[in-house]
């Protein structure tokens, strides 16, 4: 191990010439600079789902995805895809562009406040 380095790291030699890190994917994430408007598209997401009573579990049969993907998009720990992100409001019987305007609206008045 190496100190001050960011995240675990193991360090392999493979030849003499040079040496790798292995660091672990997750600590070294950094949050995109649209987090903050995932964070919106996500919490409507789950607002619709849970409106309509439907479980994770639910709604992963209706898309045909694994519900452990579902629940990464629903907290931050998978990018939305826009394809999976319109299979999902499908499957709620949602409106996709009702989402997708809480994004526009929220990237408008973030750039509004940067000036």
């Amino acid at each position: 191990m190496r100190s001050g380095f960011i995240g675990t790291c193991r360090r392999l030699n493979v030849s003499n010439f040079a040496t790798f890190f292995i660091v672990s994917t997750i600590e070294t994430m950094k949050p995109s600079a649209y987090s903050q408007h995932y964070d919106k598209l996500r919490t409507w997401l789950r607002a619709k789902r849970e409106e309509q009573g439907l479980s994770l579990r639910a709604v992963s049969t209706l898309v045909g995805r694994h519900h452990s993907v579902l629940g990464k998009m629903e907290q931050d720990r998978r990018r939305i895809d826009i394809i999976e992100y319109v299979e999902y409001c499908r499957a709620l019987g949602v409106d996709p562009h009702e989402g997708l305007e809480l994004v526009l609206t929220s990237m408008a008045l973030s750039t509004k406040h940067r000036g």
